[in-house]
């Protein structure tokens, strides 16, 4: 074995290692979620089954309008929460933020596996620190060590302009890693316990260093060439005709795989990389017959990612329905009702050509806005975004003509692929208290956390939405849903904060709201509203930490990650630790 060969191969099984490590430190967890057996089914395939009993209100897209009150019946709200002084909606009650729960009512919580957050504070701190936009110092330690790993082997005792195979060599090495990256089942996030979208930010990484070392492997190469004057020769070869096919497919991929070209085109993005992907591992082989092995792994990764993924997808007839307030088209499967985590996402494509020439072959994910095992289905919440989303809307508006006449919204048939995603190993419901702060449709995911940990028998005993929207508006759809979930005869509390930035629409119906909902403008004060949470768990007896899940804008998740990471120690000690769960809109 050679220098190059030996380097090559001690780079794999140290990054092999790396992730052997992660595996072993997320055993714990995944431990506490396996040993529970409803967590062997749930979460991995969609499907139906007969529904338990209704303990949801039906969503009705004709709601009656909600009765007006008289200026001077407001109740004036507590304005700490919030970060302007504009004048509160009112509410039927004032909200008390101390209570006391019956603790021998409670049932049996199952255990979770420890926190870096409960156990380690200050190096959590540190870990979570964001150093740019939405990368940790955990996540740039990472891409540094993955960095000096390929820049040690690929400059020990080599020089690129005088030695250019090893460039070629290090990358081919590459090639099983970059597509297992990229599947949707992603081994390698089934062994650390997260979804494929969170290791999104490691498959960019390895294809850029795939794409740069291509280009020095080539261009090392016409520079020797060139020294030796047999350019021409060497260019007329097979091998290396090969070879720039296969540096023009990574170069696309590279170029298609910019932001811009993500956000403006995102059919071109995908064209790009399923074509390109394909004819780069044939190319690479007829170029260089060392690279077959790694391209078989490669191959494996990818056709088992799409027999899986074949498996995972349902075809079926959706309802869409409009929700204007909230720019939202609501779109419900009622022959999907089982087979997810509060907190996962399908990929959804709808097969109607109304949604323009090139909609039908268009997949977007969407998180699971609804509780598994209903009558309902499978809801998810579309929010009016782009061309696509924009299209679904309007689709949703047409009116159609079902059993009790002409009635807004229409059927159509759908692709389902999931579930993917969620909360990986960590049991939502081993923890005391749950906060979820969204924003807009991120309310999706409160809306299917938060009735499971309801409906089980867990030991949460406090559980704070915190919704921010544009207008007030937007809480009148979810009214009734939301109402329902503050007043559960059970041993949690809920309490819910709607928080809107824009001036109150002269089309919302203002009223009392019930105890346990409010409403207040401008942006939540983040810190307080955990803080309260935290102490509110402390005062029921929960020590076992609490939840925070965010779903939203990436400023939103950066403000609860900071919110978190300069929490009171004192606190967090005390209840048990803080674990953090971000999804955020866009990867």
């Amino acid at each position: 074995m050679g220098l190059d060969d030996n380097l090559v191969y001690h780079a794999d099984i140290l990054i092999f290692g790396i992730i052997l490590i992660f595996t072993l430190a997320s055993l714990p967890r995944a431990y506490a979620r396996l040993s529970r057996r409803s967590e062997w089914s749930q979460g991995h395939f969609l499907r139906s089954i007969t529904p338990l009993p209704a303990t949801t209100p039906r969503f009705n897209p004709t709601r009656p309008p909600l009765p007006p009150v008289e200026p001077e019946s407001f109740v004036d709200l507590d304005h700490g929460n919030s970060s302007t002084a504009c004048a509160p909606l009112p509410s039927e009650h004032q909200n008390s933020l101390m209570h006391v729960v019956n603790e021998k009512a409670l049932p049996k919580h199952p255990n979770h596996g420890p926190d870096v957050s409960s156990i380690w504070h200050h190096a959590a701190f540190v870990l979570d620190y964001r150093v740019h936009e939405n990368y940790s110092v955990n996540q740039v330690l990472l891409i540094l060590v993955y960095i000096i790993i390929i820049f040690y082997v690929s400059f020990y005792q080599s020089d690129p302009f005088t030695d250019p195979h090893r460039a070629g060599f290090v990358i081919a090495s590459q090639i099983p890693f970059v597509y297992a990256l990229a599947t949707k089942n992603n081994i390698i996030g089934m062994m650390v316990g997260v979804g494929y979208e969170k290791l999104n930010f490691l498959h960019r990484l390895v294809g850029k260093v795939m794409v740069i070392g291509a280009n020095v492997h080539f261009i090392g190469y016409v520079y020797k060439w060139s020294l030796a004057g047999d350019i021409y020769s060497k260019l007329a070869e097979d091998y290396v005709r090969w070879g720039i096919v296969a540096l023009v497919c990574l170069d696309i991929l590279g170029f298609c795989s910019t932001e811009y070209v993500r956000s403006k085109s995102y059919n071109l993005f995908i064209t790009s990389h399923v074509v390109s992907l394909i004819i780069f591992l044939f190319a690479a082989c007829y170029h260089e017959p060392t690279c077959v092995p790694y391209v078989a792994a490669a191959c494996v990764f990818y056709i088992l990612d799409h027999v899986v993924r074949a498996i995972k997808t349902r075809i079926t007839t959706a309802k869409l329905q409009p929700l204007p307030e909230l720019g939202i088209t609501r779109v419900e499967v009622p022959s999907i009702n089982a087979g997810w985590r509060a907190g996962q996402h399908v990929r959804l494509r709808v097969l109607s050509s109304s949604m323009g020439w090139w909609g039908w072959s268009e997949v977007h994910p969407f998180t699971i806005a609804n509780v598994a095992e209903t009558s309902e289905g499978m809801v998810l919440m579309c929010k009016k975004t782009g061309h696509w989303t924009g299209s679904l809307f309007s689709m949703a508006q047409t009116a159609s003509y079902g059993e009790t006449g002409k009635e807004v919204g229409r059927d159509v048939r759908v692709m389902v692929e999931g579930p993917y995603g969620g909360v990986g190993h960590t049991v939502m419901s081993s923890y005391s208290g749950a906060v979820f702060a969204v924003g807009g449709s991120g309310v999706s995911f409160a809306l299917s956390a938060v009735p499971d940990l309801i409906q089980a028998a867990t030991g949460v005993k406090v559980i704070d939405i915190i919704w921010s929207v544009q207008d007030p508006s937007s809480l009148t759809p979810l009214l009734p849903l939301l109402t329902n979930l503050v007043q559960q005869n059970s041993s949690t509390r809920v309490n819910v904060h709607v928080y809107y930035t824009r001036a109150i629409s002269t089309s919302f119906h203002r009223t009392y709201l019930p105890q346990g909902i409010t409403i207040l403008p401008g942006r939540p004060k983040l810190g307080k509203l955990l803080d309260q949470a935290i102490t509110n768990t402390i005062s029921a007896g929960g020590s076992n930490g609490v939840f925070v899940g965010v779903c939203g804008p990436l400023s939103l998740a950066n403000s609860m990650a900071r919110v978190v990471r300069y929490s009171d120690v004192r606190l967090c000690t005390a209840v048990g630790g803080v674990k953090l769960h971000e999804e955020t809109f866009g990867w």
